[in-house]
């Protein structure tokens, strides 16, 4: 009797054993940061107990950012990654998972059989099921089997189960704790790719110098599903030094070798840089080799230095608890405010004599330049403006427009551009006032000054009166602007010619015409 009850024992024992292999700790969203790039930030929590905790590994988390831990202290002392079978649930929908996930239970199935002209009906338990093989045992303990693919229908004496279990490899966090635990939180967290949020902006003119401005996030999930957790959205670029690169954590292969191209046969990828990257990401021989480098990274990340809810240097928008099912995408309303804004109209006059090269002046009275109206807004908001499209539509909401708004921090100053202003006319015209008798050699050859005198003739043929913002260039020094303009000229320069300019804003009545002038000087070859 001693014997028999510790093998029965035993037996419990190795079924709990293996209970307990097949299943996963259930993990529970808690926040999800998402950014414009693509990329989030995904935290989970576990309530675990005893001495080990299984949890199922993210498909493709970032390099260095899957993160396993306890919130108060360290009381893992190792993880093991390994591919291992486990339950995994399903819900029926096909015949084959009806009777998958109602084995054990009495059926009535009616099927048909040789030429597909005979309909037979039997009656009993369910005991095998598979894509397309099904067996049941008569009352009488014989097996029938019979082609899935030739049910014509069939039902059950009890209830019906609608979800089941199957096998199914996956690659699983093995977590051992330092001593067991009753009840202890476990936090899982890392960043991955599959989820972005593109802003959108709606401009609707509401009175004279009022607008109303709305703002929309459409979120694209197409990576895992989120459940009933705190979202939010993150206006900025965080640095992330190792791109799209996968955390070797998770790789299902060795990832050290000679440093040649291989290719991952978990995740199908097959650039030198992907399948190099794990071992040779912290040789000392690659951070001395990128220490000597010089290239362009400005657009590793931002910084933004106003005022508002932030983290760091990153702004964020907080959704609260929402739900985002896997291959969806759904639109949140952000923010709807009224800001001021101020109509405002604009020209950009390039070089169009290029004096430095061509030496010379033709004029054209056909020349026009083109004339921009615009509307020049004011954050008012306690946030800065994200860069994202924008639709403008009048008090009567017809359409007029679709721009974009830039980046604009709180308390700022962002032009949205509506149409060309047909009405509001540009010409302009140079002539050459002197030429200096004194030579200036630079890079062996002789360079003499010439003197220009510009002429910008605009012209407002509206009835209402306008503000025109005109900016011009010059491959040359800009020395005299009249109507209050503003030189621009640059800090440094190579070569004789900067690159300078002059801005003015200009207030034009109703069927107003009135010049702008400016002077300057320009370098031109003069022999060696």
């Amino acid at each position: 009797m001693n014997k028999k009850f510790n093998l029965i024992l035993t037996i419990l024992v190795l079924l709990n054993e293996i209970n307990s292999m097949a299943q996963t700790n259930d993990l529970k969203t808690l926040q999800v940061n998402i950014f414009k790039n693509g990329t989030y930030f995904i935290a989970k929590e576990s309530k675990v107990s005893g001495e080990v905790a299984r949890f199922p590994v993210p498909v493709g988390p970032l390099q260095s950012t899957f993160w396993i831990y306890t919130p108060k202290e360290n009381k893992i002392n190792r993880i093991s990654i390994l591919t291992d079978t486990v339950k995994v649930p399903r819900s029926t929908i096909a015949f084959g998972d009806f009777f998958l996930a109602n084995k054990g239970k009495l059926a009535i199935v009616t099927y048909s059989f040789g030429s597909g002209s005979s309909v037979r009906t039997v009656e009993g338990i369910i005991k095998e099921s598979s894509s397309n093989m099904i067996k049941l045992e008569t009352a009488a303990g014989f097996p029938i089997f019979f082609q899935s693919t030739n049910i014509l229908e069939f039902s059950l004496k009890e209830k019906e189960n609608t979800k089941y279990s199957v096998d199914s490899t996956l690659r699983i966090a093995k977590v051992f704790f330092k001593q067991p635990v009753s009840d202890e939180t476990v936090l899982l967290s890392y960043m991955s790719s599959g989820i972005q949020w593109l802003p959108s902006y709606s401009m609707r003119i509401a009175a004279e110098g009022k607008l109303q401005l709305e703002m929309k996030a459409l979120i694209e999930n197409y990576s895992e599903t989120i459940t009933d957790a705190d979202v939010v959205l993150t206006v900025g670029k965080p640095q992330m030094l190792y791109g799209n690169t996968i955390d070797p954590m998770v790789y299902d292969y060795f990832t050290g070798g000679t440093g040649g191209y291989t290719v991952n046969p978990v995740y199908n990828y097959g650039s030198y840089a992907q399948a190099t990257a794990p071992m040779m990401m912290f040789d000392n021989s690659i951070v001395s080799e990128e220490k000597s480098y010089d290239g362009y990274a400005g657009d590793l990340n931002y910084t933004y230095n106003t005022e508002g809810e932030k983290t760091n240097d990153l702004y964020i928008y907080k959704l609260g608890k929402i739900s985002l099912p896997k291959n969806t995408k759904s639109s949140f309303s952000i923010f709807s405010s009224t800001i001021p804004y101020e109509d405002l109209y604009e020209v950009n006059i390039n070089d169009y004599v290029n004096f430095y090269s061509t030496q010379s002046i033709q004029k054209n009275d056909d020349r026009y330049f083109e004339v921009y109206h615009s509307l020049r807004i004011t954050n008012s908001t306690n946030f800065p403006f994200t860069t994202a499209p924008v639709f403008v539509q009048d008090e009567k909401l017809n359409p007029l427009a679709q721009d974009q708004i830039k980046y604009t921090p709180k308390g700022s100053k962002v032009k949205v551009q509506l149409s060309k202003a047909v009405d509001v006319q540009v010409k302009g015209d140079e002539t050459e006032l002197s030429r200096s008798d004194n030579l200036k050699k630079f890079n062996n050859a002789q360079y003499r000054k010439v003197t220009i005198k510009g002429v910008v003739h605009l012209e407002n043929l509206q009835d209402k009166n306008i503000t025109l913002n005109v900016t011009k260039a010059i491959m040359g020094e800009i020395t005299e602007v009249s109507d209050g303009g503003v030189i621009t000229k640059p800090g440094k320069f190579t070569g004789l010619n900067p690159n300078t300019s002059s801005e003015w804003n200009i207030e034009l009545t109703g069927n107003q015409k009135k010049d702008i002038v400016y002077t300057y000087d320009v370098w031109i070859y003069a022999g060696n």
